[in-house]
């Protein structure tokens, strides 16, 4: 009979294979490119993880770096996740002038070592946070490495070790050093947003309302320089959050945001917009790039959120007799705002640090409403705005959804578009004379028609530049975000029967339930 050892690294080689973790020193890279890889870290994904504290690593890490001897397998495991997130974050060019090497060869490398650290370590049985730590870290990396399928497990997996280590439960961390049960918060709450993501791309949603995700308090909105591990109690929590965390506070203020019924959610839909303005945006300078993005975040998933009341999934009954006109606008609105913050984000220059995680955040259920709600309102001031080739708007063109890509149902209905058109010209016709005698254009045509052109990640967009402009950078544009669609490795056939009008047969798929935002 074999050992609990052999056991356990037989269980670590059925998910990871056989890993030669002796060789594990051969992978590190050279000092300078360790600590020129925790720079980026910090610069491009600690703002939006806050799964360790950056003081207290980043002195792990150059005592690494200074002494010979080889440090323990935890702290080895979570050194090298940084590098592999790091280098994730970089583009094919930012890599190979900063490491000397295609960014190809650096994901493969740190990816094989942290597979390797984390079975050195033991992480299926290990309650050393760090390992968790790491293995969250690996798990915010597979988002642009592996297919979904295999995400979703892994970050099943990850909240069975988190609750096993009681980080789910407020009761288990009232105990610890509040140096540590803020750390364990901060993992927490990043893994039930990773989850709630993965479950989200498979057409699986949970909700945070489920029980499975405890009753952890959220984290405290404090910099890294006011947490220290000799503290005695966390600073009271103030109406200012600091720059540093304000991305991860109203990622986790949405999240909390849990589905009741309509009414309920659509008031307490309404109250999150207003203490996310107050307490939030209405304070930070958006010329600080984390700001801006956050901005971004907060007011696209307000409108996600409002999506997701009247949504056909979550009201199979109206949506087999029909959506009235109203609702139809409605949705329209939202989905054309939530593409409109998502091309704005991929646009602005000063976000290319954050691409990597803008990318992996698709807002693909708005955009498969957008292009549904296109075929049953297909002639409307809305809709003009939303088709490929509108003068006023680039949503649909600047999103990638064209008819030489994606899944069959958005092809298909790109190419139907004039035929759709011409059987809706008496509502043309009625919509016109409204407009005529005085009724004024809906706000959300307002409001797309000023979107501005998309030049590509990171050559940066002009507010003001007229819509009219040059469409050879939005079609470029269009074709990056084209092959994250077509990348993403979805539940395309649960959508096609959605948009189908076939909602009975969605909900064997999936309960209506509100998913975290990313």
């Amino acid at each position: 009979m074999r050992s609990k050892p052999e056991l356990a690294s037989s269980n670590i080689n059925f998910i990871f294979g056989r890993l030669r973790v002796d060789l594990l020193s051969t992978l590190h890279p050279s000092a300078v490119q360790s600590f020129q890889l925790w720079q980026v870290f910090t610069s491009n994904v600690h703002p939006l993880t806050k799964v360790l504290h950056g003081p207290s690593v980043r002195e792990e890490l150059l005592r690494s770096l200074a002494e010979p001897s080889p440090i323990d397998s935890p702290t080895e495991a979570l050194i090298i996740s940084i590098y592999l997130i790091a280098a994730v974050s970089l583009t094919d060019d930012e890599c190979h002038n900063l490491l000397g090497e295609t960014r190809k060869k650096h994901l493969a490398r740190y990816c094989h070592a942290t597979e390797a650290a984390l079975s050195r370590a033991n992480f299926l049985r290990s309650t050393d946070l760090k390992v968790l730590q790491a293995f969250t870290l690996y798990l915010l990396s597979l988002h642009h490495l592996c297919d979904q399928d295999i995400l979703w497990l892994l970050t099943g997996l990850a909240t069975r070790m988190g609750q096993r280590m009681g980080l789910h439960r407020e009761s288990s961390l009232r105990d610890l050093p509040p140096f540590e049960a803020e750390l364990r918060r901060r993992v927490w709450w990043q893994i039930v947003i990773l989850d709630g993501r993965a479950a989200q791309l498979k057409g699986a949603t949970l909700g945070p309302e489920n029980r499975l995700y405890g009753d952890a308090s959220p984290p405290v909105g404090i910099n890294d320089g006011d947490l220290v591990p000799p503290m005695s109690s966390l600073p009271r929590s103030s109406s200012y959050v600091p720059t540093e965390v304000v991305f991860c506070a109203v990622r986790i203020e949405i999240g909390a945001t849990t589905p009741e019924n309509k009414i309920k959610l659509l008031r307490s839909i309404d109250e999150l917009e207003g203490h996310l303005e107050e307490r939030y945006l209405r304070h930070i300078n958006a010329d600080i790039p984390l700001n801006l993005l956050t901005t971004h975040l907060a007011r696209s998933a307000v409108c996600q959120l409002r999506l997701s009341v009247y949504h056909p999934i979550r009201n199979p009954e109206e949506a087999a007799s029909g959506l009235s006109l109203e609702q139809l606008d409605l949705l329209l609105e939202n989905s054309l705002e939530v593409a409109r913050y998502y091309i704005v984000a991929r646009a602005n220059g000063s976000l290319q640090r954050y691409a990597w995680h803008v990318s992996s955040s698709f807002p693909f259920e708005s955009f498969v409403v957008l292009v549904g709600t296109l075929s049953q309102r297909p002639a409307s001031p809305l809709a003009d705005a939303a088709w490929p080739g509108a003068g006023t708007s680039r949503a649909i063109r600047a999103s990638g959804l064209k008819p030489s890509m994606g899944p069959p149902f958005i092809r298909n209905l790109l190419r139907r578009r004039p035929a759709l058109c011409r059987g809706s010209q008496s509502e043309q016709k009625a919509t016109t004379a409204m407009n005529c005698t005085g009724h004024t254009t809906p706000q959300g045509l307002q409001k797309i028609s000023h979107l501005p052109e998309y030049d590509g990640c990171g050559l940066g967009a002009s507010q003001n530049r007229s819509p009219q402009g040059d469409s050879s950078t939005v079609d470029a544009a269009g074709d990056e975000i084209s092959s994250i669609i077509d990348d993403m490795d979805m539940d395309w056939s649960f959508w096609k029967k959605l948009l189908d009008g076939n909602a009975q047969a969605a909900e064997i798929h999936r309960k209506p339930t509100l998913s975290l935002p990313s």
